[in-house]
C-alpha cells in the first residue's frame, strides 16, 4: 500500500499512514487532565496530532524521532491542518523508505549539477578553474553536496537544497556580471560556487537535518576557509592576492558580524555575493511560507528569517 503524505491530507477525512515523531509533549487541560501533543513529520510537511483518549498510555509507546503508523482524523483549527488521533505506535525503522521522511527538492539533482557543471567551465582564470576541478573531482564530496540540505531550518533546508541554492547563486552571479563591468567576473563566480561548500561537512542527515560536531565548534565559514587553504596548498602556483581574495569573499558573505561573518564584505565581489546570497536565501524562505501546504489562509505564521507574517495570495488569484 502506498505512504500517504502530509500534502495530502484532507480536512474531516479518517487517514491511515506512518509519520515521523519531531515532538512530544503531554500538557494539561484547564481540567488538569494531561493530553498528548505531537509534531509528526514526512518529506512534504508537518502536522501537529492530538490524543485525548488514554494519553499517557499511548506516549509510553513511542519517543522523538521514532517512526510511528497513525490513525486518525484531519481537522482544521486557526487554518492550519491538524490531526486528531485514535491511535499512535512505533514501528521499526526497517519497514519504511527514510528518504519518505526528509524533504526534498523539486528538481531534478542531477540536471541541476550537469547545469553547475557547464557554468564552472565558463571560468577562465586558470588558478581559479584548477581549484574549482580539484574541488569536484573528488568524488565523495560531489555524492554529499549533492543531496545536503543548504540548513537546518532557514532555508533550502531539504535534500538537495545546497546544491540548489549554489545553482540559484551562481545564475545570479552570471546575470549581475555584465552590469558591472569593472568586477572580476571570474572571482565572483567562484565566490558564488564556493561560498557554502562548508555545508557538506558543517550539516548532517539521519532522521532529520542536524549539525556535526565539527558544524557547531567551527560553522561552514571556517571549515571551508580551512579547505579552500588546504586545497591552495597544492597549487603551488596560485597568486597570493587572488588566494586572499577569495578567502575573504568566502568568510564575509553573511554581511554582518550578528550573522556569523568574522569580517563584513570590503571587495566589490563580496558585496555583490552577500547580496546574491541573501536574496536567493531569502526569497526560498518566502516562498516556502507562500506554497505551505498546511496553511489554509491568506497570511503565514511569523516567519523568523524574515521577521515579518507573508501575505501568500498572488495578484492573478481570484479571491472568493
Amino acid at each position: 500500500m502506498a505512504k500517504l503524505f502530509i500534502k495530502d491530507f484532507v480536512p474531516d477525512e479518517v487517514v491511515t499512514t506512518t509519520l515521523l515523531v519531531r515532538k512530544k509533549e503531554l500538557p494539561k487541560k484547564k481540567t488538569g487532565e494531561p493530553y498528548l501533543k505531537v509534531i509528526l513529520t514526512d518529506k512534504t510537511g508537518t502536522i501537529t496530532a492530538m490524543m485525548w483518549s488514554n494519553p499517557e498510555e499511548a506516549a509510553t509507546g513511542f519517543s522523538e524521532e521514532d517512526f510511528v503508523r497513525v490513525k486518525g482524523q484531519v481537522s482544521l483549527y486557526n487554518n492550519r491542518l491538524q490531526l486528531v488521533l485514535h491511535k499512535i505506535e512505533r514501528i521499526p525503522e526497517e519497514e519504511i523508505d527514510p528518504l519518505d521522511y526528509l524533504p526534498t527538492t523539486s528538481y531534478d539533482i542531477e540536471e541541476m549539477y550537469g547545469e553547475l557543471l557547464s557554468m564552472i567551465k565558463e571560468i577562465k582564470n586558470p588558478h581559479l578553474s584548477k581549484l574549482l576541478s580539484l574541488i569536484f573531482s573528488d568524488d565523495e564530496f560531489v555524492s554529499r553536496f549533492k543531496i545536503a540540505p543548504a540548513a537546518k531550518s532557514m532555508h533550502h533546508a531539504y535534500l538537495g537544497g545546497l546544491l540548489e541554492h549554489t545553482l540559484s547563486v551562481v545564475r545570479l552571479a552570471l546575470a549581475v556580471s555584465p552590469l558591472y563591468p569593472m568586477i572580476d567576473r571570474d572571482l565572483l563566480l567562484t565566490g558564488a560556487v564556493l561560498h557554502d561548500l562548508g555545508k557538506v561537512r558543517e550539516m548532517r542527515i539521519g532522521s532529520d537535518f542536524n549539525y556535526t560536531d565539527e558544524g557547531r565548534l567551527l560553522g561552514h565559514l571556517m571549515i571551508e576557509l580551512l579547505e579552500i587553504e588546504r586545497l591552495i596548498a597544492n597549487l603551488p602556483d596560485f597568486p597570493e592576492e587572488l588566494a586572499l581574495q577569495l578567502k575573504h569573499i568566502l568568510i564575509s558573505h553573511h554581511g554582518n558580524l550578528e550573522f556569523g561573518s568574522p569580517k563584513r564584505p570590503k571587495t566589490l565581489e563580496a558585496l555583490i555575493l552577500y547580496y546574491l546570497d541573501d536574496l536567493d536565501s531569502k526569497l526560498n524562505a518566502m516562498l516556502g511560507a507562500i506554497n505551505d501546504t498546511a496553511l489554509t489562509g491568506d497570511w503565514s505564521g511569523y516567519n523568523r528569517l524574515l521577521e515579518r507574517y507573508i501575505y501568500r495570495k498572488r495578484p492573478n488569484e481570484k479571491r472568493g
